[in-house]
């Protein structure tokens, strides 16, 4: 009987396919903000930038002057929908902070876990997989330029 799980040989493992997880930009900031305690600040960041990507990743129109409610109700797309829930909460958050009540630290996971949900859809993390593709320089062939060498010849 042959373990379906036990160690492969070194030498006969081949790796597939290599992917590099990449945080989306705007969690690592919230991140940051949070582990200051911060959690105001980490809402005034977020609710603004969330509406903005929202823009970008599913072409939405928000008429400047739409309230949050006419955001969810108007302007939210059928692609968008399952991220409403989220959107919603954090507004719920961020609302009293805006008009300017702090939030205790006690409120970062939620903050954090609704920021992460956010931005788990697809459209939402391109945005910033596509950006830092295309932010690389390459040498002309779409590939990286290669490196000299530091290692002085003597």
């Amino acid at each position: 009987m042959s373990w379906p799980f036990r160690r492969s040989d070194p030498a006969t493992t081949v790796v597939r396919d290599r992917i590099r997880t990449v945080e989306v930009p705007v969690l690592t900031e919230v991140k940051r903000r949070l582990g200051r305690d911060d959690v105001s600040g980490a809402l005034l960041y977020a609710y603004p930038k969330v509406l903005e990507d929202l823009v970008r990743a599913y072409g939405a129109e928000f008429p400047e002057g739409f309230a949050h409610e006419e955001i969810l109700r108007q302007g939210f797309t059928e692609a968008m929908a399952p991220l409403s829930e989220f959107f919603d909460r954090l507004y719920r958050l961020y609302a009293p902070v805006r008009y300017g009540r702090r939030l205790p630290p006690e409120s970062a996971p939620e903050v954090l876990e609704i920021v992460k949900s956010l931005y788990s859809a697809e459209p939402m993390w391109r945005l910033y997989l596509t950006e830092l593709s295309s932010a690389a320089p390459t040498n002309g062939s779409g590939s990286p330029p290669v490196e000299p060498s530091t290692v002085e010849e003597g």
